[in-house]
């Protein structure tokens, strides 16, 4: 299979390829499931082959990461308090805890956006909430732009370094996504239990007293 690939691309025009890889960037963004990094990391094993330039492999994905991340941004952004607002979401997600998340996001959540691109899996979900809450645009473009920069900068120099074995970079950032999601569960796990300890200790010590 990978031998078709490198064909169908040894083939393709350079700006093709290069608006393939923006397309893949960009996508992996909107439909998570598309494995966007596994495509950058092979456009890196075909800059070491010399078909296309490290610039335009690192230029087309960058931009595209950041395109498809404030794509979803203003999609959260234009159906955000349409969706907190409705009955559905109410029942389960209270206005209290609307603010609760809100105030969260106003504290950390511009860090959470430069981390995005190391978070596989849930970038989406970050973006989406992000434009839920109004984070600040022009800061969720600027922080997007620095995490994508910084991870397919890692990525397309490791993938240029390995060459044809850059196959082991695919191999490695799954087992960094399976620790990422073992983390994400265990930190959720932990927030919950956190609240339920937090809520008990809150209970009125003068509760079940009797009135004298």
């Amino acid at each position: 299979m990978l031998e078709s690939i490198n064909d169908f691309f040894n083939q393709l025009n350079p700006w093709l390829a290069y608006l393939l890889l923006f397309v893949s960037a960009f996508v992996e963004n909107v439909f998570p499931p598309i494995p966007g990094d596994t495509v950058t990391v092979f456009g890196a094993y075909l800059v070491s082959t010399g078909k296309l330039n490290f610039w335009g492999v690192y230029i087309s994905t960058t931009i595209g990461s950041v395109i498809g991340f404030f794509t979803m941004y203003l999609i959260g952004l234009f159906i955000g308090t349409r969706v907190l607002k409705s009955k559905v979401v109410q029942k389960f997600f209270s206005v209290e805890k609307s603010d609760k998340v809100r105030k969260w996001f106003a504290n950390y959540g511009y860090w959470v956006i430069a981390a995005n691109r190391f978070l596989s899996g849930t970038r989406s979900v970050i973006s989406l909430f992000a434009g839920f809450f109004a984070m600040r645009w022009i800061l969720v473009l600027l922080l997007s732009f620095l995490s994508a920069a910084v991870w397919n900068g890692l990525l397309i120099y490791g993938g240029y370094l390995l060459g044809t074995n850059w196959g082991k970079i695919t191999y490695w950032l799954k087992q960094y996504n399976k620790i990422v999601l073992i983390l994400s569960v265990l930190l959720i796990i932990f927030l919950v239990l956190y609240r339920i300890i937090i809520k008990r200790k809150q209970v009125p010590s003068s509760e079940g007293k009797i009135d004298g």
